[in-house]
């Protein structure tokens, strides 16, 4: 039998990872499911169905395919797609999802919206900061394209949601919105000033999202990560209690979801296992305990056989 290297575990573990991100950025681009998103965060639209939202979303969202460069965009290129977004000097940003909708009753006023997984609440910075970020490269994208130099209002309001996966219990089952307001420092301001261009709202999810159900979308979206939920029950729950109509393209890309999500959970189980197997070696050596009663001890605590705790032993004795 051969056995994977670290580096080979690694390299496969983190490829299950971007097909898993990948299948889950193509399931939250249904425009289905990015109404309700919407419905929930984006207040323009709150007071019309899921239905109605739905036809006002502009093309086909896609994912990960057309790169966006501030001041040099294709109006096509931010509106209905995500992309790669460069500033020379300033690295790359990937946006997940990236799109407009049309307000209805409204002529051709539009709103550009970007929709983010996120996995690790604290990447170590304050994630909301970089929620900011995006919701500024995607207006100063609009130079040259909705508008000009000379003339600014033709600006277009952005958003910036974020979905966070097990976030912590003090940001678990919320939604917060993040915008510009108006303060009135000195003096009573009677004029207008449209001010009201950038938000950034997180919505923030926990294991048991989908059986708390604080709000329809927390609900929603637990039930389509929830690692507990096999795939036909998935699919159950969405039908029945959201009215979401499964396409063969939902079906097959929840699948695969929760195959690579047992995939990854069953590699990061493996990999504890031997951290832990080489924190007790390396323990035992400090201690001055011998190979042979360490041995015994590594067979015992990890119900090992004698050929497999001897493997481990020679790797980090």
């Amino acid at each position: 039998m051969r056995i994977k290297t670290h580096l080979a575990n690694v390299i496969e573990l983190a490829d299950r990872k971007a097909q898993y991100d990948s299948e889950a950025k193509k399931i939250i681009g249904n425009k289905t499911i990015l109404a309700w998103i919407i419905r929930y965060t984006v207040k323009e639209l709150k007071e019309y169905t899921v239905k109605e939202i739905e036809d006002c979303i502009e093309g086909e969202p896609e994912v990960s395919m057309v790169p966006v460069y501030p001041g040099r965009i294709r109006p096509e290129a931010i509106v209905g797609r995500a992309a790669d977004d460069k500033v020379p000097n300033e690295g790359e940003v990937t946006f997940d999802i990236c799109f407009f909708v049309m307000l209805p009753g409204r002529g051709k006023i539009k709103i550009i919206l970007n929709i983010e997984i996120q996995r690790d609440y604290y990447p170590g910075y304050d994630l909301v900061t970089r929620a900011v970020f995006y919701c500024a490269r995607m207006l100063s994208a609009q130079l040259d394209t909705e508008f000009t130099a000379d003339n600014y209002d033709g600006i277009r309001k952005v958003y910036s949601i974020w979905i966070c996966l097990d976030a912590p219990k003090y940001a678990a089952d919320t939604i917060t919105e993040y915008r510009m307001c108006q303060r009135k420092i000195f003096g009573n301001f009677r004029g207008k000033a449209r001010y009201d261009l950038l938000t950034a709202v997180m919505i923030c999810l926990c294991k048991e999202s989908y059986l708390k159900k604080v709000t329809v979308l927390h609900g929603l979206l637990g039930t389509l990560f929830a690692e507990e939920l096999q795939p036909d029950e998935k699919i159950k729950i969405l039908e029945q209690e959201y009215g979401i109509k499964m396409s063969i393209d939902i079906e097959e890309g929840m699948r695969k979801m929760c195959n690579l999500s047992d995939a990854i959970e069953e590699r990061g189980i493996q990999k504890g296992v031997q951290q832990g197997i080489q924190a007790l070696i390396e323990t035992c050596r400090e201690f001055g305990i011998s190979r042979e009663e360490t041995l015994l001890k590594v067979k015992t605590k990890f119900s090992m056989t004698s050929g497999a705790a001897k493997e481990c032993m020679v790797k980090y004795w």
